[in-house]
């Protein structure tokens, strides 16, 4: 009886064979990765999503990175500034929250935790506390953090000659003023000091938009339309058949929503012919891809009906709690590459970016 027959004879094996994970003493979190990449379920998930995100590092692709959820109040945003200086990401979108929040901690705000099951939301309310699902923040050093961040927008207005200002510039100058107040740790900061282009697509929909109304003078208007026409200069100069692109997205959301249309942009822009995907990507949600939503839009599969990747790219969807999965792969990445590691490719990017950033063009001022 010829193999693969029906009568309990398997065929050839579909794919590589599944190992089985042992504990073994001493082992660093990056061999405990590439281990799970061989196992089963999210595990391997996450371990081949550190093989791909390694790849990425070695190779001369721009590496872009979404950040949506609440990074910043749960801790991680210090994993976002080391990635930007070890230069393992070129482009940054994020939400407002991810970008403001840090600042709370850097002003020596403490977060608590408590049980949420047992949570009184009224009573933190009287008593003076803003609920973060697990953890807690006064709501008068939030609300201060908010206030804070109008002295930038009376500084910008002082200074910026034009009556609008591309939103990845804004954020390049509210990351230099970080820096001058003392809180150059600052995601925004960080990106600005590195030559890190960080664009938030939806700027008001956070502390900003307070600051903004706090401030004394509100100007220059921010354009977020320009913001958009930048970004596509950047991906079309980087996207296949160039050096190629990739994506590193933490959740879903507008982040997510505004890397991925640019290379749909991008093949509109070159006739509509041939797609213009990202070579590889990664995503980590626990949304779920029957709800419709796009932060449950795989990677993998139906983000390859739209031109977003590749069909032969390492495309690798982790369905994971970010607070779980973003800490391992940044320390399988410190294990695997050391501590004093930082991506070859970069400093080309940078200049390449930072000559796209600053060269004017018929559509207006970009610097």
């Amino acid at each position: 009886m010829r193999s693969g027959s029906t009568n309990g004879s398997a065929g050839s094996p579909p794919g590589p064979r599944r190992e089985a994970l042992r504990p073994e003493v001493g082992t660093p979190v990056s061999a405990l990765l590439s281990r799970m990449s061989r196992s089963a379920f999210q595990g391997r998930k996450l371990g081949e999503a550190f093989e791909v995100w390694k790849s990425m590092i070695d190779g001369d692709s721009l590496v872009c990175i979404g950040l949506a959820g609440s990074m910043a109040s749960a801790g991680l945003w210090p994993l976002v500034t080391w990635l930007v200086e070890r230069r393992y990401v070129d482009l940054v979108v994020s939400t407002s929250a991810n970008v403001t929040e840090d600042l709370l901690e850097q002003r020596g705000v403490a977060f608590y935790r408590l049980e949420p099951e047992r949570a009184d939301d009224e009573r933190l309310w009287r008593e003076g506390y803003y609920r973060f699902y697990d953890h807690v923040v006064a709501k008068d050093e939030y609300d201060r953090m908010e206030n804070f961040t109008s002295a930038f927008f009376d500084d910008l207005a002082g200074r910026w000659p034009d009556v609008s200002i591309p939103g990845v510039v804004f954020m390049r100058e509210f990351g230099r003023w970080l820096d001058t107040q003392g809180l150059g740790r600052s995601v925004a900061a960080t990106c600005a000091r590195h030559g890190v282009p960080l664009f938030v697509p939806a700027a008001p929909d956070g502390p900003l938009a307070e600051g903004y109304r706090a401030a004394a003078r509100r100007g220059p208007v921010v354009d977020f339309f320009r913001d958009y026409e930048l970004a596509l200069r950047i991906m079309d100069r980087f996207m296949a058949p160039g050096l190629g692109t990739s994506a590193v997205f933490v959740g879903g959301g507008v982040p997510k929503d505004f890397i991925q249309i640019t290379a749909t942009s991008v093949c509109a822009i070159r006739g509509g012919v041939e797609a213009s995907p990202h070579r590889a990507a990664i995503q980590i949600t626990t949304d779920n891809a029957v709800f419709g939503g796009l932060g449950g839009a795989s990677v993998a599969s139906e983000g390859i009906s739209w031109g977003k990747e590749s069909p032969a790219g390492r495309n690798v969807m982790v369905f994971a709690d970010f607070t779980i999965a973003l800490p391992l792969l940044c320390q399988g990445l410190l294990d695997h590459y050391g501590p004093d590691h930082v991506r070859a490719a970069r400093r080309r990017i940078v200049d390449d970016v930072a000559a796209l950033l600053d060269d004017p063009d018929p559509a207006g001022r970009t610097a």
